[in-house]
């Protein structure tokens, strides 16, 4: 690692340290048997699913021993927030460039709001530039609000890839009766736009502050639900609910409409180079046009 790669280093240890303190937890990668089942055991109480569970220990154990994260926040003896991941690689304009992909995150319902999942996030992105990677790519829901911000205004990440159904059919309590589309996350860990983030140097807008700026509404919404509109600006605004998980459990022919509509909208502008590059103040997604 030459120089620049130790002093990117060192900061992302630090931004790992002070997010860790600031929630109160410790963050450290887990081995044994005993620390890969309490992880197993926190994954499968928040994604319960009668199917069992979501890992096996010796798919858990492969992964660890073969190179792959399992990083564990603990509060004292107390396993509250776990992360698994693996090694991949994606084809770019260049051949393959090497990844992480974190495959689950979760942190315990009653540990919420304390900010234990940006600390596990920045503890991988400084295991990860230890091992010498400087990617980390991860799917997430586009439509819950709560976590595109975390990705895209807190870390700094960009939506490459609109996936359609990703996992097929998902029997959890979350998921259970919804295509599971994703979106495909890329955080280039050394990259400025990642370092602004983390700092908070980054000053986002709202939806009014980038129509100012030349952006067009692709996706609106208002009481009756999600509306398409034609938008021809090299950015355009596409609108989130506010609260996906309430609506499920309220309203599903609403929540399903919610899905068809930013699946109409994001799939056929990323499938042509388009990029997921901010979220407004008041939740939509900031989307740069493919060239």
């Amino acid at each position: 690692m030459d120089d620049e790669g130790d002093l990117v280093l060192t900061a992302a240890q630090h931004d790992a340290d002070v997010a860790a303190e600031r929630s109160r937890v410790t963050v450290r990668t887990l081995h044994t048997h005993e620390e890969l089942a309490g992880a197993r055991r926190l994954w499968d109480a928040v994604w319960p699913s009668p199917t069992g569970t979501e890992v096996t220990s010796n798919h858990l154990r492969a992964i660890e021993h073969s190179g792959g994260y399992v990083g564990g926040a603990y509060d004292g003896d107390d396993l509250v927030g776990a992360c698994l991941a693996f090694v991949g690689r994606s084809m770019g304009s260049h051949g393959y460039h090497v990844h992480l992909h974190s495959h689950m995150a979760a942190v315990l319902p009653r540990a919420a709001d304390r900010g234990i999942g940006t600390a596990i996030k920045l503890h991988q992105r400084a295991w990860a530039l230890w091992h010498e990677i400087d990617r980390i790519v991860w799917t997430f829901d586009p439509l819950v609000r709560r976590n595109a911000r975390l990705n895209l205004a807190k870390l700094g990440g960009v939506g490459v890839e609109y996936l359609v159904d990703f996992y097929g059919r998902m029997d959890d309590a979350l998921n259970k009766g919804e295509p599971s589309d994703r979106l495909l996350l890329q955080w280039d860990l050394a990259a400025q736009r990642v370092a602004d983030a983390l700092a908070g140097t980054t000053v986002p807008l709202s939806r009014d502050g980038w129509v100012a700026v030349g952006a067009e509404d692709a996706l609106v919404a208002d009481v009756h639900g999600p509306h398409v509109l034609e938008a021809t600006s090299p950015v355009r605004l596409v609108a989130l609910p506010p609260d996906i998980v309430a609506i499920r459990h309220e309203d599903a022919a609403l929540a399903r409409a919610w899905r068809l509509a930013v699946r109409e909208v994001l799939e056929p502008l990323m499938s042509n180079g388009g990029r997921v590059v901010a979220l407004t103040t008041d939740g939509h997604y900031v989307v740069e046009v493919g060239s």
